[in-house]
């Protein structure tokens, strides 16, 4: 090689001397010409290299490479700057899902990795057996494949999959010691960004999970897979930052020395709603009372504050530990635990059914406001027939004949067939009108995503009839608790929320949520009057279905107050069409309202095909927690803790523009912001809204969204007067004003649902 290029410099010299000599030229002559010949190769050579210089300098790059960057990395090194994920808290302030790191487990088997003193750092084969055993303990790792990972051919490290990830801390040094006292080697652990669930099973199914997507690396961040982790993964989720650090002559990055920086953004921290005592608690009561043998297919139990809709804690069976991500109840043996886990609903708001006997509260509402119900009236519980259909009462078999009752009985009772003559006098025009006046069939859009609809009653006479008594209608478990909001509340509607504020720690600024009234379906006196007939279901000797005939008491005490109480039970369609047919094939519920007058909490639980019933199973899950919520009363009542105690400012939002798009995601999104958005006219579209897209917004401000379709008479309790001032200029309606100059209004002379037309009188009434 040193040959070759030895005669690769000495060639143009050598070519220049032959010439020379051929030419037989004077000494002085030949030394001229050979400087010439000199002269032209140095500018070739000159040219040649400034060409070269010139296009580095131009394109940066060296065979592919680029040279600005490989000088950088010479003295000074970019590390990502990883954001927080936000803490999601209970109301006051204890963490339920927070960011912390997992591990997962390696065994080496290269011979060739030991220590400087040449201990050996590998698993020896006779330890294989031993490991074996070890990880089955410890993971629950099957013997048999972790022995064929060990045994695999010319494998230097081993890993054993999804059995081997997840690993807590406290799981991983239990290994490290137990490795350690048996004297195995080769045992490794890889550290990966991870969320931490303190709490275990705890409103899990609401809660949800983040974690790493399937083959990323930390690097990506952990995202939102379901529940509120995914609902508000765009509140949660921070912002990856850079630093680029300046390096010592050894190449050693210089801490604290950094030349630039671009912060990361955390993302902000979520406060439910949820009180973590009585989460617990309720927890608690789902494993140890009787109705954890019952057997059911599925068990959904839900506490609210009456007078704000907040939900104070939620859960359902079959549920998770999201610590261990292992199912806990009914699953699927021919699927595997990931694909239980994560083919669960949400059941609070995923599932419809068909509610039954706890939503004759709405029909005896209706029957109420337009006095089709006389409380006093008698009639017969014989079985009746609507069109061809027979309409019975739950105790048929017993009375064949039926009973005389008052229709007031008759509620106590759960009579389907007095539910029917009262949907019947009031018609099916004015039943319809009231179950849109409490929203069935709309999702509530609380923020979480995912909702199903429900579904309304086919049109024909017998759905009509039916769904008087609750069958023939979709709900979902919020639905029926916003419906339940309205007669806790003297009328008044409320959104269920689960969102008690968002905080930003650095910046000290944080959103505060308020009750969102949404419509006044019924008067006051007509809700009170409902609540007073269902404290009869829980008294009455005679009729009521929540009293105890064997004992001679309620089911439902709460350290001595008047429990408003409702009981049903619903037929359970199935998938192929037709019902579930058994002694106890049906889904079993009860509603609480405590006290009867102005009511503090709601308490809703169903029971789905269970293989043994009492009713029980629910009051055994209601009464404590109820008694244990007023025991908790002080601190639930009061205002949620500040982000850091002093100089919390309120954070706002910039509206967005929304016209083009959707409005259910819409509601989801705004929501989420702890903004009130309403949706007028019945389009698939949004087409303007009421205050203007870069508005800066407080909490709670309403945000008026009119759609692409016809206009009914929205339900405009509460609203104010800019907000009347809004709608009136979109439908063409010409507005009166009473009462108050200012105020919200308490009154409307346009009925709910009614179609509106252009230069139509709207008064009001501002209180």
């Amino acid at each position: 090689m040193i040959k070759f290029l030895k005669n690769l410099i000495l060639f143009p010299f050598r070519k220049v001397a032959k010439s020379a000599a051929k030419t037989h030229l004077s000494p002085q002559a030949n030394r001229k010409r050979i400087a010439q010949d000199i002269l032209i190769l140095a500018i070739f050579v000159f040219t040649v290299f400034i060409v070269r210089f010139s296009w580095i300098i131009v394109t940066d790059s060296s065979n592919g490479v680029k040279l600005s960057t490989r000088a950088k990395a010479n003295y000074s090194e970019t590390t990502t700057i990883y954001a927080k994920r936000g803490t999601i808290f209970d109301r006051n302030g204890t963490p339920i899902a927070m960011d912390s790191s997992d591990y997962s487990i390696y065994v080496i088997l290269d011979t060739t990795y030991v220590s400087g003193e040449g201990k050996k750092l590998f698993a020896a084969p006779k330890d294989f057996p031993a490991i074996a055993q070890l990880f089955k303990d410890k993971l629950g790792i099957d013997e048999k494949y972790t022995l064929e990972q060990l045994q695999r051919k010319g494998a230097s490290q081993v890993e054993f999959g999804t059995s081997g990830k997840h690993i807590s801390f406290t799981k991983k040094e239990e290994i490290e010691n137990e490795a350690k006292a048996k004297g195995i080697a080769g045992i490794g652990f890889t550290s990966h960004l991870a969320r931490s669930y303190p709490n275990n099973n705890f409103a899990s199914n609401f809660i949800g999970l983040a974690g790493l997507k399937d083959g990323d690396d930390d690097t990506k961040g952990l995202i939102g897979q379901f529940g509120l982790e995914a609902s508000l993964n765009g509140i949660l989720s921070g912002k990856n930052g850079v630093e680029t650090l300046e390096k010592d002559k050894n190449g050693q990055a210089l801490q604290g020395v950094a030349k630039s920086v671009t912060p990361a953004k955390d993302g902000d921290d979520v406060y439910t709603t949820i009180d973590g005592t009585l989460q617990k608690y309720l927890e608690n009561l789902m494993d140890t009372t009787s109705v954890k043998d019952a057997g059911a297919q599925n068990i959904v139990a839900t506490l609210v504050k009456a007078d704000t809709g907040e939900i104070l804690a939620t859960t359902q069976r079959p549920t998770f530990n999201p610590a261990t991500q292992t199912v806990i109840g009914p699953k699927d043996d021919k699927k595997s635990d990931k694909e239980n886990l994560f083919g669960q609903n949400n059941l609070l708001y995923q599932a419809a059914f068909e509610p039954g006997s706890t939503f004759k509260l709405f029909t005896l509402a209706a029957g109420i406001e337009t006095k089709t119900f006389n409380p006093n009236a008698t009639y017969v519980s014989a079985p009746i027939m609507v069109a061809d259909a027979p309409v019975n009462d739950w105790d048929v078999e017993e009375f064949k004949n039926g009973r005389a009752m008052t229709f007031a009985q008759g509620f106590s009772h759960s009579s389907n067939v007095g539910m029917s003559k009262l949907q019947m006098a009031m018609g099916d025009k004015t039943w319809d009108d009231y179950l849109r006046r409490f929203k069935f069939g709309v999702p509530t859009r609380m923020g979480v995503g995912g909702e199903s609809f429900g579904t309304l009653p086919s049109e024909n006479v017998v759905s009509q009839v039916n769904s008087s008594f609750g069958q023939g209608i979709g709900v979902t478990e919020v639905q029926m608790i916003r419906g339940y909001t309205a007669i806790a509340n003297g009328g008044k509607m409320l959104e269920p929320h689960f969102i008690s504020k968002i905080a930003n720690i650095d910046q000290a600024t944080e959103r505060v949520s308020q009750p969102e009234v949404i419509g006044k379906p019924i008067e006051k006196s007509t809700a009170d009057d409902v609540l007073k007939y269902m404290v009869n279901v829980g008294t009455d000797v005679t009729f009521g279905t929540a009293y105890d005939w064997k004992n001679a008491q309620p089911y439902f005490r709460v350290d001595g107050k008047d429990v408003s109480i409702k009981t049903g039970t619903a037929q359970v369609a199935k998938t192929t069409g037709g019902y579930y047919e058994g002694e106890t094939s049906y889904l079993y519920s009860a509603v609480a309202m405590v006290p009867s007058e102005n009511p503090d909490y709601i308490f809703y639980m169903t029971v789905t095909l269970p293989q043994h019933w009492t009713l029980s199973y629910i009051s055994d899950i209601a009464n404590p927690l109820l008694a244990r919520a007023y025991e908790l009363k002080s601190t639930i009542d009061a205002t949620s803790m500040p982000t850091n105690g002093y100089n919390v400012k309120e954070a706002k939002v910039t509206l967005k523009d929304y016209k083009g798009e959707k409005p259910g995601n819409t509601l989801d999104l705004l929501r989420q912001q702890i903004l009130q958005p309403v949706v007028v006219g019945s389009g698939s579209v949004i087409t303007k809204q009421s205050i203007e897209a870069g508005t800066k917004l407080g909490a709670n401000a309403r945000v008026l969204l009119l759609t692409d379709g016809d206009i009914d008479m929205p339900d405009i309790y509460d609203w104010s007067k800019e907000d009347v001032e809004t709608l009136a200029k979109w439908a063409g309606l010409t507005v009166t004003y009473q009462g108050a100059e200012t105020g919200k209004v308490t009154e409307q002379s346009i009925k709910m649902n009614a179609n509106l037309k252009k230069g139509q009188k709207l008064t009001v009434t501002l209180n």
